[in-house]
C-alpha cells in the first residue's frame, strides 16, 4: 500500500481537484489518504462528505510543509509515504506506477516523477544539492543580473535529460514518495524548516544513511506550482527562504556555513526589499 498526504492551507479548490483525479485514476483499496489541514480555516465539511475514505487531520495552527506532513506521517500505515500538493492533477495511476517501481528497486530510499506544466510542457523538478556559493549568488540575485551563471547552473541541472530514469540529489517536494523504511531509519522531515529546503534536508539526510533518490521519467503527473503562495507577498516569501536556509546551512556546513547566510542578511534583506519592487507576489 501506498500512503499520499496533502497539506492544505488555504488551497480547498485545489485539493478538491486533485483527490477527484486522484481517486479517478486509482484502485481505492491500494491507496490511503490524509489530508491536514494547516490552520487554515478553510470550511473542509463538503469536502469530508464528498470522500469519506479521506482521513482529515485539523491542526489549529499552522505547522508549515514539514510540519503538517508529520501529523500525517505519525499515522501512516503504507510501505511508500507520498507527500503530494494541492495543485497536483493526475492523468493516469502515477501513485501504483511508482510503487511498482520503488518495490522493484529496493535501494531506493526516496521517488520522484515527471513533473508537468498543465499544458503539458516538462517542468524542471531535479537538482543538486545546494552548496554556499549558488545560494550565496542567488539570494544576491546574480542570476537576475548576469544569467544563470556556472555554479547556479550546475546546481540547477540544466543539462539534465528529462527523458531518462536517473539516480539524482534532489527531487521536488510536490511529488515527493519516502520508502518507509527510510522514516524508520532517519526519522520524520525536520519541521524547524517552516517552508522551503525541508525536502532537500530530508534527501540530504536519506543519502548519507545510504538511501538515494530516483528520478522515474516515465511517470508523470501535473503540477500548477505556487498555489499556496499566491496570495504571499515576495518579500514575506524571500524571508521564509532565507530562514530556511540558514538552517540547512547550519546543520550540512556547521558554523561557518551559517555565518556565511547570517552575517550578510542585512545586504540580503536589501536585495529582497528590490525584488519585492519588481515583482509584489
Amino acid at each position: 500500500m501506498i500512503t499520499t498526504i496533502t497539506v492544505n492551507y488555504r488551497t480547498k479548490a485545489y485539493v478538491e481537484k486533485m483527490l477527484e483525479s486522484m481517486f479517478l485514476h486509482h484502485d481505492h483499496d491500494r491507496i490511503e489518504v490524509f489530508v491536514v489541514d494547516n490552520g487554515s480555516r478553510d470550511d473542509l465539511r463538503e469536502m469530508q462528505e464528498q470522500f469519506p475514505q479521506v482521513h482529515f487531520i485539523f491542526s489549529e495552527t499552522n505547522r508549515g510543509f514539514a510540519g503538517g506532513n508529520n501529523l500525517a506521517i505519525e499515522r501512516a500505515t503504507g510501505d511508500y509515504i507520498a507527500l503530494v500538493n494541492p495543485d497536483v492533477i493526475f492523468d493516469s495511476p502515477a501513485l501504483h506506477q511508482i510503487e511498482d517501481c520503488m518495490r522493484h528497486d529496493t535501494d531506493v530510499g526516496i521517488g520522484g516523477v515527471s513533473l508537468r506544466n498543465l499544458d503539458g510542457t516538462q517542468q524542471a523538478c531535479v537538482w543538486r544539492f545546494p552548496t554556499p556559493t549558488d545560494q550565496l549568488m542567488l539570494l544576491l540575485k546574480i542570476p537576475h543580473i548576469l544569467g544563470t551563471v556556472g555554479p547556479v547552473r550546475k546546481w540547477l541541472m540544466k543539462d539534465f535529460d528529462y527523458a531518462q530514469d536517473s539516480y539524482v540529489d534532489q527531487v521536488m517536494g510536490a511529488f515527493f514518495v519516502i520508502r518507509s523504511q527510510v522514516l524508520n531509519d532517519i526519522g520524520p522531515l525536520d519541521d524547524g524548516f517552516f517552508m522551503w529546503y525541508e525536502e532537500v534536508d530530508f534527501a540530504r539526510r536519506a543519502k548519507d544513511a545510504g538511501w538515494p533518490t530516483k528520478y522515474y521519467a516515465d511517470i508523470r503527473v501535473r503540477h500548477k506550482k505556487g498555489s499556496s503562495f499566491e496570495n504571499v507577498a515576495t518579500i514575506k516569501k524571500q524571508a521564509m527562504i532565507r530562514r530556511s536556509l540558514r538552517r540547512y546551512m547550519r546543520k550540512h556546513y556547521g558554523t561557518v556555513g551559517w555565518l556565511l547566510f547570517t552575517v550578510p542578511e542585512p545586504v540580503f534583506f536589501l536585495f529582497a526589499l528590490g525584488a519585492s519592487i519588481v515583482k509584489p507576489k
